[in-house]
């Protein structure tokens, strides 16, 4: 657990050295590639966090733990089906589904991630697949593989091409599959970091690339040396980027209100979290 002190330090050392956001004309591969970098990099001590947390032990047999109400009542019946996850990070999802019964496929750009989860899951007893790529290129798996695709968290942050990468997720469904996207809301990535107010930083339409410089500490934003590029999706956004792919769309759901830690700004009240669930036509 960080401590308010440690907290402070962090948000300090952050604002003197912070880097100026800009905008780079860089291709979608070399983008990646350094958020790719940066995610190798800092498995480490994300891993390490997530032991101090303990939440990887028990979520394949609590799997609410990890998984939201919503997202249980969609995954009903789940056992004995083929699930990939995509933009899989610490696995927590990954484990829970596994622990329902769900055959399942965890894809992450960095290899660095799945080592450290593929190690955990074999200390309990998980049968999963690890995959390596990038999620706008799944060439590595067949059209039709799956009866769930699953993506959420923070992972569209990272993803500089959102409609290839649900374009993807829908081409690797078999029809009549469900894509689920949980993200982050992006409502709460455009306040300026204070403790006391909210104060918008930047338009909620300025989508990005937005870059920085950062250290092996991701979630505090420390500065570093490591360039990396992050791209703030609206909700149309999402919602358009899955409605071309011409899936259709069950439902819409925002929920949560709670503050995390490592949020910079008093954002409770604020919806947490935003959920789409969609089906793919089947074939006529």
């Amino acid at each position: 657990m960080v401590r308010h002190e440690d907290k402070r330090n962090f948000r300090k050392k952050r604002e003197e050295n912070k880097v100026p956001t800009v905008r780079k004309t860089l291709s979608v591969d070399q983008m990646h590639t350094s958020n790719k970098n940066l995610w190798n990099g800092a498995a480490k001590l994300w891993g390490k966090r997530a032991d101090d947390r303990g939440l990887w032990r028990r979520c394949h047999e609590e799997p609410c733990l990890v998984l939201s109400d919503k997202v249980m009542e969609v995954l009903k019946g789940v056992s004995g089906k083929r699930v990939c996850v995509l933009g899989s990070g610490d696995n927590q999802v990954v484990f829970a589904m596994a622990g329902l019964g769900a055959r399942v496929t965890s894809v992450d750009i960095s290899q660095a991630q799945l080592d450290i989860a593929s190690g955990r899951a074999k200390r309990l007893g998980l049968d999963i697949t690890f995959e390596q790529a990038d999620v706008i290129d799944l060439a590595i798996f067949k059209d039709e593989e799956f009866n769930i695709v699953y993506t959420g968290g923070h992972v569209a942050v990272w993803v500089a091409d959102l409609q290839k990468y649900y374009a993807e997720a829908v081409r690797i469904l078999r029809p009549g599959g469900l894509f689920i996207v949980e993200e982050y809301h992006p409502f709460r990535r455009v306040w300026k970091e204070s403790r006391d107010e909210l104060v918008v930083a930047s338009s909620y339409f300025d989508r990005g690339p937005l870059e920085h410089e950062l250290s092996n500490d991701i979630l505090y934003k420390t500065p570093g040396d490591q360039k990396c590029y992050e791209f703030h999706w609206t909700v149309s956004d999402y919602i358009n980027a899955i409605l071309k792919t011409k899936c259709r769309i069950l439902g819409v759901h925002e929920y949560g209100e709670g503050y995390e830690e490592w949020e910079d700004a008093p954002v409770r009240g604020l919806p947490e979290f935003l959920l789409i669930v969609a089906e793919k036509p089947h074939k006529k």
